[in-house]
């Protein structure tokens, strides 16, 4: 799953992002047999693949902090490699349910955001089930299976380098160039003149990191905003895929690199 977008334009633009290995998340809470049980947030964390109801391929990251992200790829494409769009969102959860009234969904190819809420069944290390209500009466459901890959050490040295790849906003998809420092400093720069400078950071668990992106003048999405998310590197690929958020995902980032 390490493929970018092609003939992709800035704005206007109706195709999408390739599938990468995507976000993994740990379960926190996850000590010696003295510590505190784990709550229902730590056993919903991980990293889940899919099919949606109407046979998308997707990618679910659950953080324990409750912060989620699903990647989808096109309509009736189950074996697609690539990303159509992106969910996001924070949620509770309690028992085996999880739950969230603040999902986004970022569609790239149609260049829309839709509001809803997110309902969901889960087991440690198993699954992730979901149904989804959107505002306006639309409706989606997704059953999500349990990835090891979570298990990965993630380290700053290993996603040091130089990448190539694509930065996806709701405005549309550019060609972009990644580099990331042995301190885990970023910056980012697409030809149509968008520049972006950050960070990026071992999450406390899992193999994710976390990431903070400034953008710069009008030629960026978010432009003059500095946004905040979750990134995850696949060694096996090379790939590396971040997404960033503003508070209220108002505005919401993708990017999509291997390393050259």
């Amino acid at each position: 799953m390490s493929q970018v977008v092609r003939g992709l334009r800035r704005a206007g633009a109706a195709g999408a992002v390739a599938l990468t290995t995507l976000l993994v998340a740990g379960c926190g809470g996850g000590g010696d047999d003295s510590g505190p049980p784990p709550s229902a947030l730590d056993r919903s964390a991980g990293f889940y693949e899919g099919t949606t109801a109407g046979q998308r391929k997707i990618s679910v990251i659950v953080l324990e902090t409750g912060r989620y992200y699903t990647i989808y790829g096109p309509l009736g494409s189950p074996q697609s490699s690539q990303i159509e769009g992106v969910m996001v969102g924070d949620g509770t959860a309690g028992g085996d349910n999880f739950s969230s009234n603040n999902l986004e969904n970022v569609n790239f190819t149609f260049q829309t955001s839709t509001p809803g809420a997110l309902g969901a069944t889960f087991a440690l290390q198993r699954y992730f089930d979901a149904n989804i209500a959107y505002a306006g009466g639309g409706t989606d459901a997704f059953n999500a299976d349990y990835s090891f890959d979570y298990e990965q050490a993630p380290s700053i040295g290993l996603v040091a380098g130089n990448y190539s790849g694509q930065l996806a906003a709701i405005d549309g998809v550019e060609s972009a160039a990644l580099t990331i420092s042995g301190s885990g400093a970023v910056s980012l720069a697409t030809p149509g003149g968008c520049s972006a400078g950050g960070a990026i950071y071992l999450h406390p668990f899992g193999n994710v990191y976390d990431i903070t992106l400034t953008y710069g003048g009008a030629a960026c999405p978010a432009a003059g905003q500095t946004l905040t998310g979750h990134a995850t590197y696949d060694s096996a690929t090379g790939a590396l895929t971040a997404i960033t958020t503003s508070p209220t995902f108002a505005d919401v980032t993708l990017v999509v690199a291997t390393k050259n």
